[in-house]
């Protein structure tokens, strides 16, 4: 078992707001969000996502190791400034991840890899 954090950012969340045309006022407005009952401004899911797929390629996966299918869960909002920390367990040729922020769990996964030609 492996484990990693990172931090979801202010620039993190209004660049990720240009690169996809997200411009959901909940993601970018602090008053926006909160009249949705959030209480900070929320992270796109996507960004969240890509986020997790950065720091496991960067951080557990070696350069012979291919991503082949992964699949995502959102469970509670990753709000802007959060802490995520990724529990990370292999077997064989898949890798089990659980994102929590504190004790809260945000996102889980699952993603199949496979060895690619050396």
């Amino acid at each position: 078992m492996n484990m990693i954090t990172f931090q979801i950012t202010e620039r993190d969340v209004e660049q990720y707001a240009v690169i996809s045309g997200d411009y959901n006022p909940i993601h970018l407005d602090m008053e926006a969000a909160k009249q949705q009952g959030f209480t900070n401004k929320i992270a796109h899911g996507m960004l969240t996502v890509s986020k997790v797929l950065s720091v496991l390629s960067n951080e557990s996966l070696i350069p012979q190791v291919l991503l082949s299918q992964y699949e995502f869960t959102f469970i509670s909002p990753v709000y802007v400034g959060d802490l995520v920390t990724l529990t990370i367990k292999q077997a064989e040729n898949k890798i089990r991840v659980e994102g929590k922020c504190g004790e809260k769990r945000v996102i889980k996964g699952c993603l199949i890899v496979v060895r690619g030609n050396p």
